[in-house]
Parts: C-alpha cells; structure tokens; sequence
C-alpha cells in the first residue's frame, strides 16, 4: 500500500469527521497532525478508536487530511 503520487488533501474537522466515519472502501486515510501529542508527523485516524475525539479542538487536532491510497501497485 503506498500513498497515491503524494496526493494529500487539506480537510475541515467537519470533513475529516464525515470522511472517517463513512469510510467504507479503505481507499483513503483520514490523519491527524498532533494525534497523540506527536505534533511533527500525521497519525491514521480510525473511527473505532477515534469517533469521540473532538475534531473541532484545534489546539489538541491542528491539522486533518485526507490521503488516497492505492494498494498493490506494480508501478
């Protein structure tokens, strides 16, 4: 599994949120900068684990994107 030619995509904690939860497909990941208080990298979000953060807390959550995955990929 590799992330598709880097595309990486800004999200509002209203989209993150959203996207996380309906999820279906595991063709993306939703993370988050400051996960765990590991301000330096992303963390994935899993919304079994994650659905009662508080998206909307910047100061805990500063930053969520979205990432396209693709799996198995021979290039």
């Amino acid at each position: 599994m590799r992330l598709l030619n880097n595309m990486s995509f800004n999200l509002s904690p209203f989209w993150a949120k959203m996207l996380l939860r309906f999820n279906l497909f595991r063709k993306i990941l939703v993370v988050c900068k400051g996960y765990s208080n590991d301000y330096e990298n992303f963390t994935e979000l899993v919304w079994k684990d994650d659905k009662y953060l508080d998206f909307y807390d910047k100061e805990s959550y500063p930053q969520f994107q979205l990432w396209l995955i693709m799996e198995n990929s021979y290039i």
